[in-house]
């Protein structure tokens, strides 16, 4: 199996942002890279982009959805197809986990994945009240 590096030392840290020295910003590592890429897929919504119209997660679409086991198979699915076809190649999915407390109105997405060349799992973690 081919061992995948991220670095290459030309990344945009994500928000996009220009630094105190007037250069764009880079993120600080492949880690922070990666998990900027996660969190940039995720939060678009696709046809977002003008020229790649099937990039995105969808997850924004799903805000106001009632929560359900159907709502939580839904956002399972786009997480892993979204993560598993734009960033294969950058990271493995471990789990892809929605929870929500109908008490408290809040419904929670997290993610486990390894990046590429690295044997240690990211955690990421979205929240979502509607009160």
């Amino acid at each position: 199996m081919a061992q995948h590096t991220l670095s290459n030392g030309r990344h945009l840290a994500f928000p996009f942002r220009i630094g105190t020295d007037g250069r764009t910003v880079a993120p600080a590592s492949d880690d922070t890279h990666v998990r900027d890429e996660v969190l940039q897929l995720l939060l678009t919504s696709p046809a977002e982009r003008l020229f790649l119209p099937e990039f995105g997660g969808g997850v924004r679409r799903l805000v106001f959805e009632p929560a359900s086991e159907t709502l939580r198979g839904v956002v399972k699915a786009r997480i892993t197809n979204a993560l598993t076809r734009w960033l294969g190649h950058r990271l493995t999915v471990q789990l892809v986990d929605v929870t929500w407390d109908d008490a408290g109105a809040t419904l929670e997405v997290t993610v486990s994945y390894l990046p590429a060349g690295s044997a240690d799992a990211r955690i990421v973690r979205f929240q979502r009240n509607s009160r």
